[in-house]
């Protein structure tokens, strides 16, 4: 068997990389995931560390590419990742697409939706119908590589990690235990060698219950004292903290804050009996540092918890003065969801999963986010000025994102804006440009320093672009052309989701 495998890598000579071109949310590049702004394939950049180690030649791609993008590439293997169940029509758009363009590579699909689903007849058929293969759970062999970050074809400024695999609990909205079935804990010193090797001062772990890990005290003390390229490494955990633990161990409070994690959530995933272990959980936190409303409390809804029940939840962390991250249910053998967040009403319940045995109804699910936007609005803008919620600081919000993300500081008051045709059509403006370069990935542009006529001179120029290309900034698509740069006005591009590279 072994030698038959041997064999079979080394006919491998070319190996393409595919991330399907999952719809990954606009939120996840704004502020409450301010130091991850991208998603990256960090299975595939691993598998690509570990195929080139093999010599063979690696390319990684994003979406359904034609045989003159990938340069004429021809490859011995395709590796499909798949990542929510749910986004299963991405996977297998990429499969259909790729088994077209060669009819006699090799095609195999991983990652968490394959793992799950592998062994379900309607997933076995669709491999029949591609001639594709399945691999299941972790590569072994890959795990133990560095993921290459090369194959972006851009630099990034952070690193994404695992310092477990697996996970203590079994919790049943989560498929972890499933995918991951065995335990692996990172010890402090493998971590470090590694964060040296990659050189990134921003690290992202994506550990599913991360202080579960037995080394966590001491990995989290080295982090503290590790400096790269003379700068203090920033960290983030990806999922929430688990509170249990914390409660435990209530010193891995003051060692996360002393080991810069940022952007800290705990999970708050049983019934609102709970409250004051949540409480608990918090003192610790801003014990050791952090402020109540920068910390998150971590929440499943449209799940086995009623409405009535998670309303209890959200409004006590109204009392904590912390904000709230919702997470929506869906089953793990669920293949689609076609949610519409924007659609306040005439959506079909048929149109998504709904938990209607715990008393869910699409009217719940949408006013229990809507409280959440509200309440996490207030957090951030109104409870320390003593202030009641009010519809307008949602435009006060918008408005301070535009802003930061021209990086021009402080906007003015909301009543001076609303009064003044001129800041209203510059807003206007702004936000064309904004919307487009999300579209493009561009992630930067920088007016600091500009004047305001100065600032209205580029922003023409920049939408006079947008209008040529497409119907105007809602039509504007994958395919749009980049916006070219503007005298005076200072661009970093980010081309890792449509350009990846050799």
């Amino acid at each position: 068997m072994r030698s038959s495998r041997l064999k079979l890598i080394r006919m491998i000579k070319k190996v393409l990389l595919v991330e399907p071109d999952f719809p990954y949310p606009t939120k996840s590049k704004n502020k409450a995931n301010a130091i991850h702004k991208n998603f990256v394939p960090i299975g595939l950049l691993k598998l690509g560390s570990y195929y080139k180690s093999l010599s063979c030649r690696v390319r990684l791609v994003r979406g359904n590419k034609s045989k003159g993008e990938l340069g004429y590439f021809s490859p011995d293997l395709i590796l499909v990742t798949s990542i929510f169940t749910y986004w299963s029509k991405h996977v297998w758009s990429a499969v259909a697409h790729y088994r077209t363009l060669f009819p006699e590579s090799k095609i195999l699909i991983g990652g968490i939706y394959a793992t799950l689903h592998h062994d379900m007849n309607y997933f076995k058929d669709r491999l029949k119908q591609y001639s594709a293969e399945c691999y299941v759970g972790l590569h072994p062999d890959a795990e133990k590589f560095y993921p290459d970050y090369s194959l972006l074809g851009s630099e990034i400024d952070h690193h994404v990690t695992h310092a477990m695999r697996g996970c203590i609990r079994r919790c049943a909205f989560c498929g972890t235990w499933k995918i991951e079935p065995k335990r692996h804990d990172k010890t402090s010193e493998e971590l470090q060698e590694e964060l040296k090797a990659i050189g990134k001062n921003k690290v992202i772990f994506f550990d599913n219950n991360y202080l579960a890990n037995t080394n966590a005290k001491s990995i989290l003390e080295n982090l503290s004292n590790l400096k790269i390229n003379g700068k203090a490494v920033i960290c983030e955990s990806q999922s929430g903290f688990d509170g249990r633990l914390l409660e435990k161990s209530p010193d891995l409070a003051t060692l996360l804050k002393k080991a810069r994690f940022q952007n800290i959530r705990i999970a708050w995933d049983n019934s609102f009996s709970d409250y004051l272990s949540i409480k608990k959980q918090i003192n610790f936190l801003t014990s050791a540092g952090y402020k109540a409303k920068d910390i998150s409390v971590f929440m499943v809804y449209n799940f086995d918890i009623p409405y009535e029940e998670m309303k209890r939840k959200l409004n006590y962390c109204k009392k904590l003065g912390v904000q709230i991250t919702d997470c929506r249910y869906r089953p793990l053998d669920s293949i689609e969801d076609n949610y519409k967040p924007q659609r306040v009403s005439g959506q079909a319940e048929s149109d998504y999963y709904i938990h209607s045995k715990a008393g869910w109804t699409n009217k719940k699910i949408r006013t229990f986010r809507k409280k959440v936007r509200e309440h996490n609005i207030w957090i951030r803008y109104a409870k320390d000025k003593g202030l009641q919620y009010d519809v307008k600081m949602e435009k006060w919000s918008a408005i301070h994102n535009t802003f930061k993300f021209f990086k021009m500081g402080r906007p003015p008051k909301l009543e001076a804006i609303e009064k003044s045709p001129t800041w209203r059509k510059r807003l206007n403006m702004m936000n064309v440009v904004k919307n487009n370069c999300k579209r493009k990935n561009l992630d930067v542009l920088d007016f600091t320093g500009l004047t305001m006529e100065k600032i209205d001179e580029k922003l023409k120029q920049v939408v006079s672009v947008i209008s040529k290309n497409g119907k105007g900034h809602r039509t504007v698509n994958r395919n749009t052309p980049i916006i070219p740069r503007a005298e005076g006005v200072r661009l970093r591009l980010w081309r890792g989701k449509d350009n990846y590279a050799d």
